[in-house]
């Protein structure tokens, strides 16, 4: 197969996985080979060997196909998979694909897809939903009645000297993406995207002069806090005052963005 130029411009082909299998003993071959005929995406190659490949592209919508396909060809010698042009190996598929097969593509669940899959968009008002995917404990909603459930987005930081609220964004970023890490193959899931808003989250908060918060009289002081002792706790150095406080404050930060 030919290797692409050097000078060959990268482009963003979206979300893909490929596979690829050559001729095997499998009693299962030939049924690979009809179901490889089936996808629109499929092609034959020809490799330096002069042995044909069978190449499937599948997007997130032609999952269940590609599903099909890996328990056919997963133990295969010659079996090859490819996620977004990367070669990794098949027991190294996560479970995104899989979350994302059960909640999207299923029709049993497709009608709660939109809401259990929507994407937490800062264009939109940012006041509610999980950073990343709903599989991250950490999230944009808060209320008093919620907060027990969810760990909120300003848990993650400490009053300094001065009383104002320090947000740690590093600690809150790898609190996001310690709860997604195994579902980083899912097709709508972005790590750049999740990165870069938690950047444009308010990074200090004073509730003397951010009239939207108060400092959280319920707070246990400690001499330090670990992300442990965060997610333990659950209970944050700062509140907002109401619902409607916090939704006013997220609003006027994100539109000044």
């Amino acid at each position: 197969m030919i290797e692409p130029d050097s000078k060959t411009k990268w482009v963003d082909r979206g979300w893909y996985v490929i596979t690829e299998f050559e001729r095997t003993a499998s009693i299962n071959f030939q049924r690979a080979v009809e179901l490889a005929k089936t996808s629109p995406r499929f092609t034959p190659l020809m490799d330096e060997r002069n042995v044909l490949i069978y190449r499937n592209l599948y997007r997130a919508q032609d999952l269940l196909q590609f599903q099909q396909m890996v328990k056919l060809i997963k133990n295969w010698k010659g079996a090859k998979l490819y996620l977004k042009g990367e070669r990794i190996e098949f027991e190294m598929l996560d479970s995104g694909i899989q979350c994302y097969i059960h909640t999207v593509l299923e029709p049993q669940f497709q009608e709660r897809s939109s809401e259990g899959c929507r994407q937490f968009d800062p264009k939109v008002f940012p006041f509610s939903g999980c950073l990343g995917c709903r599989r991250s404990h950490v999230g944009m909603t808060w209320n008093a009645s919620t907060l027990p459930d969810q760990l909120a987005w300003f848990a993650f930081g400490k009053v300094d000297q001065n009383g104002v609220y320090l947000v740690h964004k590093d600690e809150l970023e790898g609190a996001a993406l310690g709860d997604l890490f195994e579902y980083r193959s899912c097709p709508l899931f972005n790590v750049e995207s999740l990165r870069e808003f938690v950047q444009q989250l308010p990074g200090r908060i004073d509730p003397r002069k951010d009239r939207e918060w108060q400092y959280n009289p319920k707070y246990r002081h400690t001499a330090s806090r670990s992300q442990f002792q965060i997610l333990a706790n659950r209970e944050p150095e700062i509140l907002p005052v109401s619902e409607e406080a916090y939704h006013a404050y997220l609003k006027r930060k994100f539109m000044s963005v």
